[in-house]
């Protein structure tokens, strides 16, 4: 009976590290390998006891049964699994001598609470920290030409922002209006302050020069609406992070609003940015 309850026990402390591991790498194997794994991990370390060597190969034995023979992989998930069997084992160490006079059923249920609550703060954090940072890389400079200007403005690439203009399939993006406002000619400035998003008819009333300059944007309100704005063609711009890399023709529609975008930048970029990003180091990068 005892090695029965001790088994268990081992089954599912290890269960606990390779779901943490799991997360941590997303790996995204499925819940039966896991349990498969910390099983044979549990049976394994009753039978050969705890020795330093029973524990090593036990330790590559679930590592590989849980995440494959692929190198990296077993690299990362023994690294992750690591940090949480570290972390973990040294709380319950903490409490452990707080624990010496309770009966068995109080220890197993105070050292789950400790293991999954350790476990589950490690993993937010870690996720917090690093959505941070993909937040972050979203963030670059922007630099395009507008009327023979060269306009550098803080960007942000909107994953939400999926807006094309119809007839080209060109991408659109959201610039704001007040730090582009002294590059605009005077007149074409003038009908962009009074067009009404509600009548595309007044598209006609552009001023004749700037015709082939500029195109009807439908937009798409937050109140599943339509409405329209007037989007100026860029076939000149670039993005700056670590390295300058050319981004495709595409129209700008100016926002009066900016107050509201993300990190205080001064454009909302086209989704499709982050696969020119992502493609850095290929034709599109110089």
């Amino acid at each position: 009976m005892y090695a029965e309850v001790m088994i268990t026990l081992n089954a599912l402390i290890n269960y606990c590290l390779l779901s943490f591991t799991n997360k941590m790498g997303s790996f995204q194997q499925k819940k039966w390998r896991l349990w498969v794994s910390a099983l044979a991990g549990g049976t394994l370390i009753v039978i050969f006891g705890g020795g330093f060597v029973s524990i090593v190969i036990t330790f590559v034995l679930m590592i590989t049964i849980a995440f494959g023979v692929n190198r990296s992989n077993l690299i990362l998930a023994a690294s992750n699994c690591l940090i949480g069997a570290l972390f973990a084992g040294g709380l319950l160490t903490v409490i452990q001598p707080l624990l010496k006079s309770a009966n068995w059923f109080t220890l197993l249920a105070v050292g789950g609470v400790v293991l999954l609550g350790s476990l589950t703060g490690v993993y937010k954090n870690w996720f917090k920290i690093n959505m941070k940072a993909v937040k972050e890389s979203y963030i670059s400079q922007l630099t395009l030409q507008l009327f023979d200007h060269d306009v550098t403005l803080s960007c942000y690439t909107d994953t939400g922002n999926q807006c094309i203009e119809a007839l080209s399939g060109k991408p659109v993006h959201f610039v704001s209006a007040a730090k582009v406002e002294s590059y605009i000619p005077k007149n074409l400035w003038s009908y962009l302050l009074h067009f009404d998003g509600n009548d595309p008819a007044q598209i006609q009333q552009v001023p004749q020069e700037f015709q082939h300059h500029v195109r009807l944007i439908r937009l798409a309100t937050v109140q599943n609406q339509s409405t329209w704005a007037i989007g100026i063609k860029v076939n000149k711009l670039s993005i700056q992070d670590n390295e300058q890399c050319s981004l495709p023709p595409c129209y700008i529609v100016l926002t009066k609003n900016s107050q509201h975008f993300p990190r205080q930048t001064d454009a909302i970029l086209h989704a499709s940015t982050l696969f020119v990003q992502q493609s850095r180091g290929a034709v599109l990068c110089s």
